[in-house]
């Protein structure tokens, strides 16, 4: 009776413990049908689980269930389970991750009956496992730099995006410190009041140069996190990097742009204002000449002061072409035949102890380019060059120009506004003294000194700026000091046989009796035109502004041959009055006048009905040459 009472008690024990625990028990038999399953079968099945004689089978996902058919019939033929998981589909449709393990419960024979199934519902793990395989798949492949340190700084862990960025590999970089980037550009005080912040247990953010492996430096915005256990200590800080180095070159970019275009807009008017000046000086002298002569003195010192305006007239070359306003012709232009050239003239004016070499491409493309301006600008950088080199510590000196091919795509990375298939790459580089990265982000702005107290300065940079722009081309610089400097530039290729300009034909220039109006806003410059005019026979009319010279017009139109107006007018412009002429007289002849003229202007012009122009400051001979060219012009 008392066994039969400890049975009953072992029987009750053992049914309040299969009520209770979590854990999922079956027994099924050798096909795999339901004997027995444990109450906590009900929580993913409900009352089907209780089934006696139903196949145990039908409930795994249909992905899993070959697994688990095989993995059951292996345990009956060898006797020993093995711990497997695999998926039910519960009620409702909800997917649940099951881990258990078969073992054989065998008869008094010691033959295989029946299996016992223990097993795990693990699918709050398996799920939070997932997560952190989605958040570690998503941490290795963003394009964003990610480092975690230990609290004392040393590095844990970094992704692939970190080593694309730094050229470091996972297994050069962990284990050491992130002062294996440093490269110098930021301040001792710098890094103390980032480290002050992390320890307060804060956030840092803010921009920062770090250097790669390669000793190249680059950019980036960072934001460091510290990370903190469930204590809240901060075990660990982690720091999200994102390389910013071309955003902030295409920023420098526009920045600098943005200046050049309002420093252009500000030469523009001073070449105009200052090209008035020198014609009324130069004028003033052409007309003296002729009452001084044969008095020798008298001549020599108005020789001193023609050869004063002419260096005037350069300078006002120079601030047009800065303005992008120089009216030189572009044609197809050969860049290794310029280098040749610019190479020559430096052979012949720089210290012979510096070294030049020159390498263009074979059958390098042509470039549309204004021959003087791109001389000057080439010129301008190997003298630049030459000043670095000579205030450099002991070295010996070179200077190296390139001429290459590049595709436009590879231009289009690094300039968003480059369109070209083809461009032209011409490289000026030194080994001298370089410049810091403050220096080389204002480089190319007007009065601008270089580092070394030879180097370029006022306009020289600026223009050739300006000049490359004006080409629709780009230029870069890249530079480190003590490590030498590099000038790029970029111009679009073209495809056609080169060619040079013509040169003017002088010889004698006739005066006439025609009736010629002069539209000038400078007074002294329109008297001296008119005095010009009026020595050759002309009969002369003047006004001061567009809307004064449109009337003199409408009141003389049968009389007058020919209109000289200049393109900056008050009230109205020599353009707009040009075109209201045109309108009221389609045959009109008109000349225009400007101390910058841009090609597209004047081709608009031309096509307008413009029967010639000439450029501010102007010789007296070449106003009459024009005016006698347009008025022999067919009607």
């Amino acid at each position: 009776m008392k066994q039969e009472e400890r049975t009953s008690e072992t029987e009750r024990l053992l049914h309040l413990i299969l009520a209770n625990i979590d854990d999922l028990i079956a027994v099924v038999d050798l096909e795999g049908r339901r004997l027995y399953n444990s109450p906590s079968y009900e929580s993913i099945f409900g009352a089907r689980s209780r089934l006696r004689g139903t196949d145990s089978f039908e409930e795994i996902h249909p992905g899993d269930r070959e697994m688990v058919r095989s993995t059951f019939k292996k345990t009956i033929e060898t006797g020993a389970g093995r711990r497997i998981v695999y998926r039910l589909v519960g009620k409702d449709g909800n997917i649940r991750y099951i881990e258990s393990q078969g073992n054989i419960i065998r008869d008094e024979e010691g033959k295989p009956e029946k299996v016992i199934v223990v097993g795990r519902d693990i699918t709050d793990r398996m799920r939070a496992e997932e997560e952190r395989t989605r958040l570690f798949s998503a941490v290795e492949q963003t394009n964003e730099a990610i480092v975690i340190t230990d609290a004392a700084g040393t590095i844990q862990y970094v992704n692939p995006a970190f080593e694309r960025l730094t050229g470091y590999g996972r297994d050069e970089i962990l284990g050491r410190n992130p002062r294996i980037l440093k490269s110098g550009a930021q301040t001792d005080e710098f890094y103390r009041e980032m480290w002050a912040t992390l320890l307060r247990g804060e956030v840092w953010s803010g921009r920062i140069v770090n250097r790669r492996k390669d000793g190249s430096k680059y950019q980036e915005e960072m934001v460091i996190s510290p990370v903190r256990d469930s204590n809240g200590a901060v075990v660990n800080y982690a720091a999200v990097k994102r390389d910013t180095t071309l955003e902030r070159q295409m920023e420098e970019q526009l920045q600098l742009a943005q200046k050049m275009e309002s420093l252009r807009e500000l030469a523009g008017g001073i070449a105009h204002d200052f090209n008035n000046i020198l014609n009324v000086i130069l004028g003033t002298f052409t007309l003296l000449r002729a009452k001084v002569m044969g008095n020798p003195a008298a001549e020599k010192y108005l020789a001193m002061g023609e050869s004063a305006v002419r260096r005037g007239e350069d300078v006002g070359k120079r601030l047009a072409m800065f303005a992008q306003v120089d009216s030189s012709q572009h044609i197809p232009l050969a860049v290794a035949g310029l280098i040749r050239e610019v190479e020559a003239s430096l052979q012949n004016s720089i210290e012979k102890t510096i070294r030049i070499e020159t390498f263009s491409e074979p059958d390098l493309p042509l470039v549309h380019a204004s021959q003087p301006q791109l001389y000057q600008s080439l010129l301008t950088l190997g003298l630049n060059a030459r000043d670095g080199i000579v205030n450099a510590p002991a070295t010996d000196g070179l200077i190296t120009f390139r001429a290459t091919s590049v595709d436009g795509r590879s231009v289009h990375e690094v300039f968003r506004e480059a369109t070209a298939r083809h461009y032209v790459r011409v490289t000026v580089a030194d080994n001298g003294s370089g410049m810091s990265d403050e220096r080389r982000q204002r480089i190319f702005e007007p009065f601008i000194k270089s580092e070394h107290p030879e180097g370029a300065r006022g306009l020289a940079l600026a223009t050739v700026y300006s000049v490359v722009k004006g080409h629709h081309g780009f230029i870069d610089v890249s530079s480190e000091k003590g490590h030498g400097t590099t000038f790029s530039i970029f111009l679009p290729a073209v495809h056609v046989d080169a060619q040079t300009p013509g040169e003017p034909v002088g010889g004698f220039i006739p005066g006439g009796s025609e009736t010629i109006l002069i539209v000038e806003d400078e007074e002294a410059l329109r008297l001296l035109l008119e005095e010009v005019l009026f020595t050759r026979g002309y009969t002369v009319l003047t006004a001061a502004d567009g809307v004064e010279g449109y009337e003199v017009y409408a009141q003389h139109a049968e009389e007058i041959s020919a209109v000289i107006a200049d393109m900056g007018l008050p009230r109205q412009s020599g353009f707009e009055m040009f075109l209201k002429i045109r309108e009221r007289n389609p045959r009109a002849k008109v000349i225009l006048a400007s101390g910058y003229l841009s090609a597209e202007l004047k081709s608009k012009l031309f096509v307008a009905g413009a029967k010639a122009f000439f450029p501010k400051p102007f010789e007296t001979t070449e106003v009459l040459r024009k005016l006698r060219e347009v008025l022999d012009l067919p009607a």
